[in-house]
């Protein structure tokens, strides 16, 4: 049951949820290769006052179990019992079954991997997303995991392009990262626009420099999406979150997301 009420104001929570260790050539293209890097894995709250929202479901608090052998062994996650997504919920005011939407950005396994927690909730994934990841090239299959996703009784509303989940919160394609990531974006009364990027950009470095991704489906789609991103960010004055970075871009500079639950009004 949820416990804050339906409030008026729709807010933002940055839920962390672990961390892998990783080589930094796969967040910054040919760069840094075999240097080791802690990338955080989020999930994201929208309290909205006609739904209950999360974006993205981060790595499974089951992954020991569901991830096969070889990506267990290369990218174990570090997941600590307050680090759970079902407990971030509750630290937020809210059980799992208060969710009633949830919307994957992609499905690789780091973000879709506590869908089964929502049995009741409407999912929304691009439609290219989720035929490719039902039946993915031999070059990519190891980040699609099925049995986190393809789980009878969960329930798909496939998007192609632009829609509106619910007013106020829109998903826009991002694809290049995979073949059809998608972002989301949330107004909100103080912060303004709020865009939640996911995999489209990964670090501060991608922006800056600039400098693909070391993991991607397409690298011209990649590119363009980062410009999209950017442009809302410098037009439209928006504040971006992205899915593996401790900070976040605001239209004046790079803040740091910080320890714990960081809440967005």
């Amino acid at each position: 049951m949820r416990l804050g009420g339906l409030g008026k104001m729709r807010r933002v929570h940055v839920l962390p949820c672990g961390y892998e260790v990783s080589d930094k050539g796969a967040l910054t293209l040919n760069k840094d290769v075999g240097k080791s890097i802690k990338i955080p894995y989020y999930s994201w709250l929208i309290e909205d006052p006609r739904h209950t929202i999360v974006v993205d479901t981060a790595v499974s608090v089951r992954w020991r179990e569901v991830h096969p052998e070889a990506l267990a062994k290369a990218y174990p996650p570090h997941l600590e019992q307050d680090e759970r997504l079902d407990t971030l919920l509750a630290k937020s005011g809210f059980e799992t079954s208060d969710v009633d939407i949830v919307i994957n950005t992609h499905l690789h396994y780091d973000h879709c991997g506590n869908n089964e927690m929502f049995p009741k909730a409407r999912f929304f994934v691009n439609k290219a997303e989720f035929k490719h990841a039902m039946n993915p090239g031999w070059w990519d299959a190891a980040g699609y995991v099925q049995a986190l996703f393809n789980i009878p009784g969960l329930k798909y509303k496939t998007v192609k392009t632009g829609y509106d989940v619910t007013p106020g919160v829109r998903i826009i394609p991002t694809t290049g990262h995979s073949r059809g990531h998608q972002s989301v974006l949330v107004q909100l009364e103080k912060t303004g626009l709020l865009v939640i990027g996911g995999d489209a950009i990964f670090l501060r470095e991608n922006l800056e420099t600039p400098i693909l991704p070391g993991i991607y489906w397409n690298a011209e789609k990649y590119a363009d999406s980062m410009r999209k991103l950017k442009h809302l960010v410098e037009v439209r004055k928006a504040t971006l979150l992205l899915s593996h970075s401790p900070e976040y871009l605001t239209p004046k500079d790079w803040q740091p997301l910080g320890e714990g639950i960081h809440t967005f009004e």
